[in-house]
């Protein structure tokens, strides 16, 4: 014959049922006849137990979700942040230049306009400044 492995011991079970026994045959010893009172404990004890294990896991299961770990609606949050704010992947939008190589005549001449740009606008200041009209 086989071990009985329940995951807590054996005597535990038998406690259980001989409490439950109890509190039955105390509720059913006013209302039924005495010839029927132990053989209605004996059928209605496990009946009981079984479901006083159900109303315990409904309890806790609906107790379950108030318990959860708080991580859990942090890792969501970043999610939903990233997937809200998608960045640009067209490189033509970033900039006014589209060809990748500036052509010959463009820089030639905004280097003379630059240079001649700011020598005439360096001349003038400092002689104005600098020499005394009599």
């Amino acid at each position: 014959m086989g071990v009985l492995n329940l995951g807590y011991p054996l005597w535990l079970l038998v406690a259980v049922l001989v409490v439950l026994g109890a509190l039955t045959y105390y509720v059913l010893r006013g209302r039924v006849s005495d010839r029927l009172l132990v053989p209605l404990t004996v059928v209605l004890t496990p009946l009981f137990a079984v479901a006083v294990v159900a109303v315990a896991i409904l309890i806790s299961s609906l107790l379950s979700p108030l318990y959860e770990a708080p991580t859990d609606t942090v890792k969501q949050k970043p999610q939903r942040t990233t997937a809200a704010t998608p960045e640009p992947t067209n490189p033509e939008t970033t900039g006014p230049a589209t060809s990748p190589t500036p052509s010959p005549s463009a820089s030639p001449s905004a280097s003379p306009s630059a240079a001649s740009s700011a020598s005439t606008s360096a001349a003038p200041s400092p002689s104005a400044s600098a020499s005394p009209t009599p």
